[in-house]
């Protein structure tokens, strides 16, 4: 009998059209939730964060580095995508007492973005500030 209530209930907030929760991972009652990010941004992975945008005559990116240092992230135009990439390795060796102990760190990010059709990429230029990478793309003329 409970089943049977149940199922008319829920076919009758179906063909009500009661919208759905929204209560649920992923959106605005979550304790996790994350608002959408600003048009232009892009979060990378490994705390590098990208800022597309543009203007009359360029194509503009803005990196920001997050833990990594600006001149450790090459920047590079093949087949068409601006490829960015950076590889992080360090090791500490100590010996104390006759006891030796290391640590290693390590990491990798890699992210290629399309160029656009009317991008001069053989024109790009590269400015490194304070945890900061910009970039400017040249438009064909």
């Amino acid at each position: 009998m409970i089943r049977i209530l149940c199922a008319l209930v829920c076919s009758v907030l179906l063909v009500a059209g009661v919208p759905a929760q929204t209560s649920g991972y992923g959106s605005q009652g979550y304790p996790g939730y994350m608002p959408s990010a600003p048009p232009g941004f892009h979060p990378g992975r490994g705390g590098v964060r990208l800022e597309k945008g543009k203007t009359e005559d360029a194509y503009t990116l803005r990196i920001y580095t997050g833990r990594r240092r600006p001149q450790d992230i090459e920047v590079s135009v093949d087949r068409g995508y601006l490829v960015l990439r950076s590889v992080r390795s360090e090791q500490t060796n100590w010996n104390q007492q006759g006891g030796y102990s290391y640590k290693r760190s390590y990491s990798r990010f890699h992210r290629s973005l399309p160029l656009p059709r009317d991008a001069a990429p053989e024109q790009m230029s590269r400015t490194d500030g304070d945890g900061i990478i910009d970039i400017v793309i040249p438009k064909q003329q």
